[in-house]
């Protein structure tokens, strides 16, 4: 039986069909690597990224302020109906610092329940984890130095009626405060206005006296938070018709 001789020229165009072949492969991957990282692209997903993410850590703010919105407005409220109506009607103190001081609690639970519930699956970097930590703490250690100021103050002579009016305003001018300085950090414009609105409320209510200053916290304060409650869910419900715009038009185009 007779052996088939190989044609070398045979093997050198296969060997270049073959090159051929790959390298024109390849060029085609590069292609495709090169269409999906088109800056156009590539600026339409960091778009996109930006709203969800936005949307998911925005998406319990509505309900946050809402709450702090009901909490003040009822909490001041009973506050001020200690002597606000007397002699027609009044709380006793003990049931009303109690309704403020509950309403308090489980406003700070919704706060914390939602927050972390907003950023789970979202990794933080190390700078803004310590800002975060940083913040939290400055909460406490801010009312903790009011209420140490104030015994103080008491201390040197400051009666009930005048630790009526200092407790609550000091509380209600450091929080202004701090929602100002969170809207600087995070780049937060509502809180900004609604910290200077807060801190305008404290300064204005004690010019009113006791217990009227009460009332005016509850509806100053209160109708602040409801405000941006309300705006924040038109906001939220903004960012999430633009993020939805781009996949309704890709589904069109399909």
């Amino acid at each position: 039986m007779a052996l088939q001789q190989s044609d070398p020229n045979r093997c050198d165009d296969e060997s270049e069909s073959t090159m051929t072949n790959h390298d024109t492969g390849g060029a085609a991957s590069v292609d495709r690597d090169d269409e999906a990282l088109a800056p156009e692209q590539m600026m339409a997903l960091l778009n996109d990224q930006q709203r969800s993410v936005q949307g998911q850590m925005g998406g319990f703010v509505p309900v946050i302020m809402l709450t702090w919105g009901v909490v003040w407005l009822l909490g001041f409220g009973c506050l001020w109906l200690i002597d606000g109506l007397q002699p027609e009607f009044g709380i006793p103190p003990g049931v009303a610092i109690t309704v403020f001081c509950v309403l308090l609690v489980v406003a700070v639970g919704v706060s914390t329940f939602l927050g972390v519930r907003s950023s789970r699956g979202i990794r933080a970097s190390s700078a803004s984890s310590f800002t975060g930590a940083v913040y939290g703490m400055t909460w406490w250690v801010g009312c903790v130095a009011i209420a140490a100021f104030g015994g103080a103050l008491a201390v040197n002579g400051m009666d009930r009626e005048l630790a009526n009016i200092f407790y609550p305003t000091a509380y209600v001018l450091f929080s202004g405060v701090m929602f100002i300085v969170a809207g600087a950090i995070w780049r937060a414009v509502p809180s900004v206005i609604l910290g200077g609105w807060t801190v305008l409320v404290a300064v204005v209510a004690p010019y009113f006296g006791y217990p009227t200053h009460y009332l005016v916290l509850a509806i100053g304060g209160g109708i602040g938070f409801l405000a941006l409650g309300v705006a924040s869910a038109v906001h939220l419900r903004t960012l999430r018709t633009k993020a939805s715009a781009p996949a309704s038009g890709a589904r069109t185009r399909a």
